[in-house]
């Protein structure tokens, strides 16, 4: 009873908010938005954004936990009512939330593929090898013991260097190039979207908060990108040879298992969505989202992923960074 008092006494101390335009409110029970028109406690499907994460929204409380579960769980019916939704602040700020959960989980896997260098065996015992590049900002992560084995394979990697200069240009290049074509990738569906529908739908903002909810689906495919993160300790542990090495293997097997099932539900859930679509154009918006919305996820994935290996090349030799 308090904790509930306490929440509402919270919620306005912080003002209430229209979940349609994001306009403060100042009366404590309106029935209208003084900005937008948006009618409130009105819950028939009339275009407006009624979805629970837009009446949290209304209140200054968080239900993104529970829209990523309304989102997930959503049935026939509950696709019909979310797809005649227009967008609002709310959902913007959802998809918001989530492309920046995603980009994190980007930058720790771009994190994992650009600045580590691993020493085999052939190349350590070479005179020419430079003894010492700390000067350049490598630092020494791991070293199998020493001396090595007579028998030890030329190719074996024996030293594991980490460059902290190179680390964080990657950080600083992924996070924006990755929230970038998010937007891109995301916008553009949109609009393939609504010219997909007959002219005379394509005003009605169809599935436009759809597909700012749909990115929910980026929360399981953020803690895939998370599970990256142990490679490089898996990679350190087993040129130590410590007396458990992490397995590299089920670390890689679950990131894709992860990955590809948040890929692949996000599009069956759009696949799903799109047959809510008016008869006559139903044919149109499901071969799109079928088709093309995946394309345009794919072009922009290997845009990120080919273009910051390219850029961090570049960089990377212009700065004098490399091993």
């Amino acid at each position: 009873m308090h904790a509930k008092t306490g929440a509402s006494r919270s919620s306005r101390a912080r003002g209430l908010r229209c979940p349609a335009c994001g306009h403060r409110l100042k009366e404590s029970r309106p029935t209208a938005c003084p900005l937008c028109g948006f009618t409130f406690h009105d819950n028939r499907v009339t275009g407006a954004d009624v979805s629970p994460y837009a009446k949290a929204y209304t209140h200054g409380s968080s239900g993104w936990r529970l829209m990523c579960e309304w989102v997930w769980l959503a049935g026939t019916q509950r696709l019909k009512h979310l797809a005649l939704m227009r967008a609002s602040m709310a959902s913007r700020r959802f998809a918001r939330i989530n492309i920046a959960l995603l980009t994190v989980g980007l930058a720790v896997f771009h994190f994992t593929q650009v600045g580590w260098h691993a020493v085999p065996a052939a190349q350590s015992m070479d005179p020419a090898t430079p003894a010492n590049p700390r000067d350049q900002g490598w630092l020494h992560v791991a070293s199998a013991p020493r001396p090595l084995r007579l028998d030890t394979p030329p190719l074996e990697e024996v030293d594991l260097w980490w460059s902290l200069p190179q680390a964080a240009l990657a950080v600083v290049t992924a996070i924006p190039a990755a929230a970038l074509l998010a937007w891109v990738a995301l916008i553009l569906i949109r609009a393939g979207v609504t010219q997909a529908y007959k002219p005379r739908y394509r005003t009605e903002g169809r599935m436009a908060a759809a597909l700012h909810y749909s990115t929910a689906w980026a929360v399981p495919l953020t803690v895939a990108a998370l599970v990256t993160g142990f490679f490089c300790l898996c990679q350190a542990a087993e040129i130590a040879q410590w007396t458990w090495v992490p397995p590299q293997a089920g670390f890689m097997l679950a990131a894709a298992a992860v990955g590809g099932f948040s890929v692949a539900m996000w599009w069956f859930w759009l696949v799903r969505l799109a047959y809510t679509a008016p008869l006559k154009s139903r044919g149109r918006v499901a071969a799109f989202v079928g088709l093309v919305a995946p394309l345009i996820v794919i072009a922009a994935a290997a845009a990120w992923y080919f273009g910051l290996r390219l850029l961090h090349q570049e960089l990377t030799e212009a700065l004098r960074l490399t091993f």
